[in-house]
């Protein structure tokens, strides 16, 4: 068995653990059923339960500690261990079925219990399962605008409004965003009525003042507040010209509408109840707070900051640990404006990394912050092809040159509900009896032509079996013919998709000795018996002892030798005397010219010649 076998196993099984890879190396627990594939040798080969004292045994080399190791490091122990009694041994581990905790997909915005969903085993999800899983859509959820971000960095939009439930199909590591409908601002201020108030997410800001009754005083300047900055000030009569550009509200803004003769104080921000209070005599900082129903939440602390004549006079830092009671303590006057601000945003990381997942950050962190949080980039990370996804809109984010050239503008500053997606990288993988095996950069509409040709084409008709070629693509293997297409016939287009392993194997190979006139190896082809190999090697020569042929056999590493006459399976059609031979079978044809041949001789001679044969593919 030749080395581009192996590279074709350890690519499947590669592949079929870039999932769990890409988001945390699956670690391996008591109980897991392994397929461990020692090649060339099936009586170390077979299904291992880790039992539960974390060990797997095997023949040879006893009980090995498995729990708790990555299938590449349980790999590299067993090789060091049986490399002790076999030379190189190659060894391929799997778990028999794909393990549920690398199947899943992140469901994120207007649901009810946003987050990362192991898909349940045995069924292809659709956009409703993950949100099924999820606790399903929110009242505000816009079913119109859906997003399925992949793993590969592609993405569409859905109308699920004009979708079947068995028509928007995802796939694990793959992230569901459901927009809102409507996003809630607070009007506070000289308006009708302040509060909070949805607005179309691509409403207008007089769309938002509109909701509120308006503004009654035609002398007011319109501001808009969002994450503790002042985004807009404007007079009421140029936004009512039209002369301003439109302004995209987003969840959480502020919108105060001020005029030089409030008479009361103003509570904008993160309150449950924002308005105008009207003073009856002194209030302070903390009663207007708990007038207007702000709270601190463990882990998430207030900037509370005070607005007076467009000047601040206060700014303080309210935890829940911590309450700066001096400075709340302070009266307002008529006119002050107190805005309450979260300190903490949440960001969520997605994709290749080792920890991934939502995290509170700092007011103010960056791309970089957040990467921080996911400890460790995987070497299959696509880092120039990342992007941020925000309300929904999505922007590139070259993290190659932000890390390695430091392009400090991709550094960008995150806002609260930041989505950072890496992808993986786009590679197919070719395997096999090609020039060039190894990863081949993903095109699009890749056929597997086209990815062999990349590799270099096939070794030559002679030693490639174009007529078995393998297509590996999640849990599917289909196997193709691309004889014809290799020697200029009519092509069948078998389209790629980025992930997918193509394996070329080589033709198979039996070997016949003795009394034959090409001795050697001959290559198979499926259905070929022991006549048919005679042939291929040139046919016997003239001693040739065909009555005393012996077939030699590998069962689980035992010889197994066959007695043959194939005189009459040449001259009488005795087909029970031609069995069909296998891959590594040892045909012996001894000549006529030895007058002291026995039974014995033919079976060490046979025995001794196939066992080193077998030994030697191996180590090879």
């Amino acid at each position: 068995m030749r080395w581009w076998f192996v590279l074709g196993l350890v690519l499947v099984n590669c592949w079929q653990w870039g999932n769990a890879q890409e988001e945390e190396p699956y670690r391996l627990v008591p109980g897991d059923v392994l397929n461990i594939i020692v090649l060339n040798d099936q009586s170390l080969s077979g299904e291992q339960v880790i039992g539960p004292d974390g060990f797997i045994r095997l023949p040879l080399v006893g009980a090995i500690k498995a729990a708790g190791l990555t299938l590449d490091e349980l790999t590299e122990k067993l090789q060091q261990a049986l490399g002790r009694f076999i030379r190189r041994p190659r060894i391929t581990v799997t778990l028999k079925q794909f393990p549920a905790s690398v199947r899943r997909v992140y469901v994120l915005g207007e649901v009810k219990n946003p987050g990362a969903y192991q898909i349940p085993p045995g069924i292809t999800p659709t956009i409703f399962d993950a949100v099924a899983l999820a606790g399903g859509f929110t009242d505000n959820a816009d079913l119109t605008q859906i997003r399925v971000f992949q793993r590969d960095g592609q993405s569409a939009r859905f109308n699920l409004r004009e979708f079947q439930t068995d028509s928007a199909f995802i796939n694990p590591g793959d992230l569901v965003w459901v927009p809102p409908a409507f996003v809630k601002v607070s009007i506070v201020g000289a308006v009708e009525k302040g509060g909070i108030y949805p607005v179309p997410v691509h409403g207008t800001l007089l769309d938002a003042l509109a909701a509120a009754g308006g503004v009654k005083d035609p002398s007011a300047t319109v501001r808009i507040f969002r994450t503790g900055t002042e985004l807009l000030s404007v007079p009421w009569a140029e936004l009512v010209n039209g002369s301003v550009p439109p302004v995209k509200l987003q969840e959480g803004d502020t919108i105060l509408v001020s005029v030089p003769t409030i008479s009361g104080v103003v509570v904008a921000g993160a309150v449950a109840r924002p308005g105008t209070y009207d003073l009856k005599g002194n209030i302070t900082v903390l009663g207007a707070l708990a007038l207007a129903g702000a709270s601190v939440e463990p882990g998430r602390p207030l900037q509370v900051r005070v607005l007076r004549q467009g000047q601040e006079v206060l700014k303080v830092l309210w935890q829940e640990t911590s309450a700066p009671i001096k400075e709340l303590s302070q009266n307002l006057q008529p006119g002050d404006v107190v805005l309450v601000e979260p300190m903490v945003l949440k960001a969520t990381l997605v994709g290749p990394v080792r920890k991934p997942g939502s995290y509170l950050l700092p007011l103010g962190s960056t791309v970089v912050d957040l990467l921080a949080k996911g400890e460790e980039i995987l070497p299959n990370a696509d880092l120039a092809g990342a992007y941020l996804l925000r309300k929904g809109e999505s922007k590139p984010i070259d993290l190659l040159s932000l890390l390695w050239e430091s392009e400090m503008e991709m550094n960008l500053e995150l806002q609260d509900g930041d989505v950072l997606l890496i992808p993986a990288t786009r590679k197919v993988w070719v395997a096999g009896a090609v020039l060039r095996p190894g990863a081949i950069d993903y095109q699009p509409r890749m056929t597997v032509v086209d990815a062999i040709s990349a590799a270099g084409g096939p070794i030559s008709l002679d030693i490639s079996d174009l007529s078995q070629v393998k297509i590996v693509s999640g849990n599917e293997v289909k196997v193709v013919n691309l004889e014809d297409a290799f020697k200029g016939g009519s092509l069948q287009s078998y389209p790629l998709k980025p992930g997918d392993v193509v394996l070329v194997p080589e033709r198979a190979k039996a070997y016949i000795y003795g009394a034959v006139l090409k001795p050697g190896a001959v290559r198979l082809q499926e259905g070929d018996t022991v006549l048919t190999a005679l042939s291929n090697a040139g046919g016997p020569i003239a001693d040739a002892r065909l009555d005393e042929a012996r077939l030699i056999r590998f069962v689980n590493g035992s010889a197994i030798v066959m007695k043959l006459d194939l005189g009459k399976a040449l001259s009488r059609g005795d087909l029970s005397q031609a069995p069909v031979m296998q891959p590594g079978d040892v045909l012996y044809i001894p000549p006529r010219r030895r007058s002291q041949w026995d039974i014995t001789r033919v079976i060490g001679i046979t025995t001794s010649l196939a066992t080193a044969i077998y030994y030697l593919s191996r180590t090879r």
